[in-house]
């Protein structure tokens, strides 16, 4: 079982850390509806282990206060923007106690404005930090060697994952539980998770969206969008602008795949959440997705995940 701390503190946002601690929970819901030992214990710890008030007036319960316990996951919620001008003097105190996990390669997760305890840790000078897109400019003023910019998606630098939404947050939680129980296993985590449209959870493989090529992040965008579509590099490159050779290369650069790849990887992923989200037949799927000729798409599904989309669908 994985330990992981959500740090509350005087101004944070409460819904980010109660966001955090219900994805466990529904972590944990699933755990028991498929008889599998419970993956994680998660704590909401505050530096004395008081509770604290949150941007909202909301009083914040702590489970446990700061200490040497290891986690395996840190979790930082943003902090409301006007109170970066006066932060409380407990934040010393996290600021202290997050060096050394830092150095220990830690799993980290800053939400949006968290990413002033990162910052103030001196131990992301240098480095590219996603932040809320309108609070880049005094972030920037109260830690000049930090380079924080507007990133829809994540960015992850080792063990640090630094996020710039509410939604980034939420790819971020799901790809670590990608990585500790499986893709599908993820995948059930977003079905459960209350959003209307579970095709609009993620952004398009955020998994690939980590770089800072912004071109290249429209062009996904544009692929995620219209998967379904046939799409051609030929095309792509009229559209944005690219010769063919340099769309490939700053595609591939960017994201570490190829285009090709890629949008077979888009449709797999929507593929998956229509199996778990509606009754579609494979075929009405298989189409849904961009693939006329559903043995293809089976195969393709298959070759992606080792087994058909109906067993994808059964869990078998």
């Amino acid at each position: 079982m994985k330990n992981i701390a959500i740090i509350a503190y005087e101004g944070c946002w409460a819904v980010s850390v109660l966001l955090a601690k219900d994805f466990f929970t529904i972590v944990s819901l699933l755990d028991s509806h498929y008889l599998l030992p419970q993956s994680y214990n998660v704590e909401i710890v505050t530096t004395d282990g008081a509770p604290i008030t949150s941007s909202s007036n909301s009083i914040v319960v702590a489970d446990n206060s700061l200490s040497d316990k290891p986690y395996d996951l840190v979790i930082i919620p943003p902090i409301e923007g006007s109170k970066l001008k006066s932060m409380p003097s407990s934040s010393i105190l996290i600021i202290e106690w997050l060096i050394p996990k830092i150095n220990s390669s830690t799993s980290i997760l800053s939400l949006s404005t968290g990413s002033y305890f990162l910052a103030a840790t001196g131990e992301l000078n240098k480095t590219a930090i996603a932040t809320h897109w309108s609070l880049i400019k005094p972030l920037s003023k109260l830690f000049p060697d930090c380079q924080f910019i507007n990133h829809k998606s994540y960015l992850k630098m080792g063990s640090i994952y630094t996020t710039g939404s509410f939604e980034a947050g939420i790819s971020v939680l799901l790809e670590i539980v990608a990585k500790d129980k499986g893709d599908r296993f993820s995948q059930q985590c977003a079905t459960h998770l209350l959003i209307s449209d579970s095709g609009k959870l993620n952004f398009a493989l955020p998994k690939y969206s980590s770089h800072r090529d912004e071109k290249i992040s429209e062009v996904q965008d544009w692929i995620y969008n219209h998967s379904s579509s046939v799409i051609t590099i030929v095309e792509l490159a009229k559209y944005f602008n690219f010769s063919e050779r340099n769309l490939k290369r700053r595609f591939t650069q960017a994201t570490g795949i190829s285009i090709n790849r890629y949008v077979q990887e888009v449709r797999i992923d929507k593929a998956k959440k229509l199996l778990l989200s509606t009754d579609k037949t494979v075929n009405e799927i298989s189409i849904n997705v961009g693939y006329e000729n559903s043995s293809f798409f089976t195969r393709l599904f298959k070759k992606n995940t080792g087994i058909t989309p109906a067993k994808w669908r059964k869990n078998e």
